[in-house]
């Protein structure tokens, strides 16, 4: 039996996802066969790129860009078209703007060296209704359904271009969001090269609207990445890679038709832990989502074809719950079904890791190069930057990217686990089709066209300067708590080592904000993870430097630490600067960041500060309700 725990007013309370049995509120996907479709990149016929207007604004990439509601077809055996909400790039005014799964990609050039900043005007054309279930007894979700805004997600931006969860419009000019201020988003761009995404950011409707479609990514360049590129020490060869897990109707309800998306709408007690009280809203959030489909740059199970030859692979973790322990294995056999199976027993090429969120590593990291190996374990919302080397590979090969992560991460529940052969799938999983949530996509190694590449020079990277600890000017004790809300559910927040509450040390969204450094401050935060769950913490404005992990006494934790054993430092390839952060159950995770908020943007009326917010990235835990305000005072 699968349990996890959480600890509580100093005791440790037994929190059940419980046998999380498959009830009759819970649906499975169709078997769709893998790896009979290409994996879409960049360009016309795949993601779509924005382009932007450079007249309009003088010193700026304008672009324009419309959400709205349509259809695609993500997989051939679907019976239809998928209903989804999206991006489209509406800046041309005589073209009829296109809407693609994860378009459209804005390109632009960092400021630090020479490029422009982005200025976006952002419209709202989402049809009254939501494609899926709304929970309304969550914060903010009992406005209109399609309220959306839109954050740049690791973007050092002003808070009133942040988009923030409170900054939410409407269609036209309906009701808005009390941190909503009139104008276009403006990205000043004033950040090393890295992938950034784009998505939505709407209180009480986050994990509906980023599921259902609005998300894209965002690339930043620089001279730096540019004459690595142009060394050879970096392949030109790049292609991105957003992984997302999701699941599809078999039959019809009131949010769709077969080959719609689905999502719980019902709490099960069956599923995860109900306290005594009030019987759960329905439709209800639930504490975490687990599609049983892998979808790789918008596409069911893909194939992608690659020669002998280095490649750039620039990879996001777009799932609302779902981690992924990433590695490449050959597959079990060159024809069907074995050609999509993997032989966990054979790896493939090893992972060159030279960048995260916040840009190239100090250093590059080797990955899976051996058994046992250090391996990628992206949590959500995390990205990796990835050379693999595919020249020692057999033409003819087939490479299957292979996931092991458990779900939930790290404590896991065999039945969101989807593979043949696992006897706690309620409908077992066939070789050569879904639901699976381990083998994600094919890579096809194909023979060698033209000569093959020359030895790749070394590959220096920029240093990373490390912000120093002595010179923080705060040092805060925060907590991640869970607890159980009025209808019994379970319910993640934040929190600081004050107890606030009777019995916790949680705080609501919606409570007076505790984080307000000043402009300019370093300061240092130890994060105590009081839960049973690794949470991605994600912090909005500032790139942060992991400083090290410490375990301690979480059962009998109140506000002082009981530490075990000394600390230890963050792994090799979390040395850069990052803004989504792995804090893992009973430990302490110490970050430091500083306060620096881009200029022309005035101080709220509601705060008096510069609006922004820190929360976790798993997006039922964000939405209900482990997020709180970061206020920077001037």
């Amino acid at each position: 039996m699968n349990r996890r725990q959480f600890f509580k007013s100093g005791a440790v309370v037994g929190v059940g996802l419980l046998a999380r049995r498959r009830a009759y509120a819970y649906a499975q996907s169709p078997p769709l066969k893998k790896f009979i479709q290409p994996l879409p990149g960049l360009g016309p016929s795949g993601i779509p790129i924005a382009t932007p207007n450079t007249t309009k604004y003088p010193g700026y990439e304008y672009y324009k860009i419309t959400m709205g509601e349509y259809t695609a077809q993500l997989h051939p055996d679907l019976p239809k078209a998928t209903r989804l909400w999206g991006y489209a790039d509406a800046t041309d005014p005589f073209a009829v703007p296109v809407f693609r799964p994860l378009g459209p990609v804005i390109v632009a050039n960092s400021t630090l060296t020479g490029g422009k900043p982005v200025r976006i005007t952002y419209t709202n054309n989402l049809p009254p209704v939501h494609p899926l279930p709304v929970d309304v007894s969550l914060p903010g979700a009992d406005a209109a359904q399609n309220r959306a805004v839109v954050h740049l997600h690791g973007g050092h931006v002003p808070w009133t271009s942040d988009g923030g969860p409170y900054a939410w419009f409407t269609p036209g000019n309906g009701p808005v969001g009390p941190d909503w201020v009139p104008g276009d988003a403006i990205y000043p761009n004033d950040q090393r090269a890295t992938l950034l995404w784009y998505h939505d950011h709407a209180e009480g409707t986050t994990r509906l609207n980023a599921y259902a479609g609005l998300a894209s990514a965002f690339i930043l360049r620089d001279t730096f990445e540019t004459a690595l590129i142009a060394s050879g020490a970096i392949p030109s060869r790049e292609i991105p890679l957003v992984i997302q897990d999701k699941i599809f109707k078999e039959f019809a309800d009131q949010w769709g038709l077969p080959g719609d998306l689905w999502y719980p709408s019902i709490y099960e007690p069956d599923r995860w832990d109900l306290e005594e009280g009030s019987p759960p809203p329905i439709p209800s959030c639930v504490p975490e989502f687990f599609g049983d489909t892998i979808l790789v740059n918008g596409a069911v199970y893909p194939f992608v074809d690659v020669e002998p030859r280095r490649y750039r692979f620039r990879v996001l973790n777009g799932s609302n719950a779902r981690f992924y322990t990433l590695k490449l294995v050959y597959a079990q056999s060159s024809t069907f079904p074995g050609s999509t199976e993997p032989d966990v027993t054979k790896l493939g090429p090893p992972f060159l890791q030279i960048g995260t969120e916040g840009g190239f590593l100090p250093s590059p990291v080797l990955l899976n190069y051996r058994p046992n190996a250090p391996t990628l374990l992206l949590a959500p919302a995390e990205r990796a930057d990835l050379i693999i080397d595919f020249s020692q590979v057999p033409p003819g090969s087939q490479l299957i990217l292979y996931n092991d992560a458990a779900a939930p991460f790290p404590g896991p529940d065999e039945r969101d686990d989807f593979y043949p052969g696992n006897p706690k799938n309620p409908v077992p999983s066939t070789p050569g089709y879904g639901p699976n949530t381990r083998a994600l996509m094919q890579f096809r190694v194909g023979p060698l066209v033209g000569t093959p590449d020359p030895p790749a020079p070394a590959l220096a990277l920029p240093s990373i300067i490390p912000l120093d600890e002595s010179s923080a000017t705060t040092v805060r004790d925060l907590t991640l708590n869970e607890d159980f809300d009025g209808y019994g559910r379970l319910i993640q927040r934040l929190g600081t080592d004050t107890r606030l509450y009777a019995g916790t040390f949680a705080r609501n969204l919606d409570d007076p904000a505790t984080e307000t450094p000043r402009v300019g401050d370093t300061e240092v935060w130890r994060i105590f993870n009081l839960t049973g769950d690794t949470h991605p913490i994600h912090f909005h404005l500032v790139n942060v430097q992991i400083l090290e992990r410490q375990s301690f006494d979480a059962r009998h934790y109140t506000g002082t630490p009981k530490f075990h054993g000394p600390p230890q430092p963050p792994d090799p390839n979390e040395t850069g600067w990052k803004e989504t952060v792995r804090m893992n159950p009973g430990e302490m995770t110490k970050v430091i960041m500083n306060f620096q908020v881009p200029s022309g943007a005035p101080v709220s009326v509601r705060t008096g500060g510069y609006n922004y917010v820190w929360h976790c990235h798993i997006l039922e835990h964000e939405e209900h309700d482990m997020m709180r305000p970061l206020i920077v005072m001037p």
